[in-house]
């Protein structure tokens, strides 16, 4: 039986993955619910320490808001608690969903990167990592919405920031693969080659398994709201929508003008609006203080992958109560003048980054090593040099199109947050073969 294994202390502590929730009764369903925030203030006792040592002074909730690769909980000190010398009274807890789970090379990666850009004070600060999740600095801020994406100073912030992350050398691999990576074993998955994507079992407590086993073998009647796909039709969906002959399409391309005109950089790979916090009153200051999150996807990759997909990303809003739970409108795509002005921007303030950083230190971590990517300059105010950046970013966009659309497919099978994946799927490939076509329409394409 699926629930069957041997347990020792330390997986005693281990917080299960949410995405097992869909596929169990709602009794089963509120059980492990209440298993994992049980083993999140656990956790923070661990990492935490102090007054956070007492599980019984810690409040756990589930936040409103999350991500679609993970689940976000907010934990928090009682307030009778006193707060211990730097001490935080309220953190943010990040759970992994299965697809991130399932790659150890991606959670160790991103275990380092995170520590890493949180000593640059890139990110949030790092509080404690744990089999499954991490604990971060919590940050009185909102996100970004789609709608602030095209402000000329919410562009502006967003480019500088993305200047600041491509300039930095990272100690991972230098070559453009963990995108690669990914998409190599999403399309295996899909087409067979692989064993195909399922839901994780919970890892609870021998006690709870026997309940759990018991209710769940006995209660038929599993949660009506949730409709998966059947994985047939999401392989059936996959060809239809061209993953695959797309796929090395693209690949050919990318690898023909890298280094040249394509460089190589350290990229977030999913720098949308929910993945920026806006820190302050943009209204009254004038200005955007914002701060970048989740690098969950980060890593050395085609710098045209990062920005075309920040660009892809201003015609979706993830913010929609209702099913599919996203909007999506291509004619919000950047007008060729707003992306000149990112571009001018994001230039500007790499070659800005970079000085500084020069000025204030000699270390290799805070300068690009010249071999992972081009020297920036201003854009000129010439048709070629723009026509350079513009291919740049229509090809990052593809990849950026054709990659989360086979992770959508992935996930339809194994998240339970409340998204209609293949929906979702449907429309990056729309709005991919239209981009696509627009590209191979131009006399001078090549």
């Amino acid at each position: 039986m699926f629930f069957t294994h041997s347990i020792d202390d330390e997986v005693l502590d281990e917080v299960p993955c949410p995405d097992f929730i869909p596929q169990v009764s709602q009794r089963v369903a509120d059980r492990v619910t209440d298993c994992v925030i049980t083993r999140l203030r656990k956790q923070c006792g661990k990492s935490l320490a102090g007054s956070w040592a007492d599980p019984e002074n810690v409040i756990v909730e589930k936040m409103n808001t999350c991500g679609l690769s993970n689940y976000l909980y907010m934990a928090q000190l009682k307030s009778h608690v006193p707060v211990q010398p730097e001490e935080p009274r309220k953190v943010l807890i990040r759970v992994y969903g299965e697809v991130l789970r399932s790659s150890v090379d991606s959670i160790v990666l991103d275990s380092i990167n995170f520590a890493i850009l949180s000593e640059k004070r890139i990110g949030p600060a790092l509080y404690g990592v744990f089999p499954g999740g991490r604990i971060e600095e919590f940050i009185e801020s909102r996100t970004m919405t789609t709608s602030e994406l095209r402000k000329s100073e919410a562009m502006k912030a967003v480019a500088q920031q993305l200047a600041r992350i491509h300039n930095l050398n990272m100690p991972f691999c230098k070559q453009p693969r963990f995108i690669f990576k990914m998409m190599d074993k999403f399309l295996a998955q899909l087409s067979g080659r692989m064993d195909p994507p399922s839901r994780p079992p919970p890892n609870l407590s021998t006690p709870t398994l026997l309940v759990l086993e018991q209710e769940y073998l006995s209660d038929s009647r599993l949660d009506s709201v949730w409709n998966m796909d059947n994985f047939e039709a999401i392989q059936h969906t996959a060809t239809e929508l061209g993953l695959y002959k797309e796929y090395e399409w693209l690949k050919q391309n990318l690898i023909e003008r890298q280094d040249d005109a394509f460089p190589v950089v350290f990229c977030h790979n999913d720098f949308q609006e929910n993945n920026i916090l806006v820190l302050n009153n943009p209204d009254v200051d004038g200005f955007y203080d914002v701060l970048p999150i989740d690098f969950e996807y980060s890593g050395y990759n085609f710098r045209g992958f990062d920005i075309g997909n920040h660009f892809n990303e201003w015609c979706y809003d993830y913010t929609c109560p209702d099913p599919p739970y996203f909007t999506y409108d291509f004619d919000s795509y950047p007008t060729l003048s707003q992306q000149k002005e990112f571009w001018n921007t994001y230039l500007t303030a790499r070659i800005t980054e970079r000085r500084t950083s020069i000025d204030t230190s000699k270390s290799a971590g805070d300068t690009l090593n010249g071999s992972s990517t081009t020297t920036p300059h201003p854009l000129e105010d010439t048709k070629e040099d723009f026509e350079k950046l513009w291919l740049e970013a229509t090809f990052g966009a593809l990849f950026s199109h054709l990659f989360w659309a086979a992770w959508s497919l992935i996930q339809s099978q194994i998240s339970s947050i409340r998204f209609e994946f293949s929906k979702y799927a449907s429309a990056r490939m729309d709005a991919y073969y239209r981009m696509k076509n627009s590209l191979k329409s131009r006399p001078d394409y090549q």
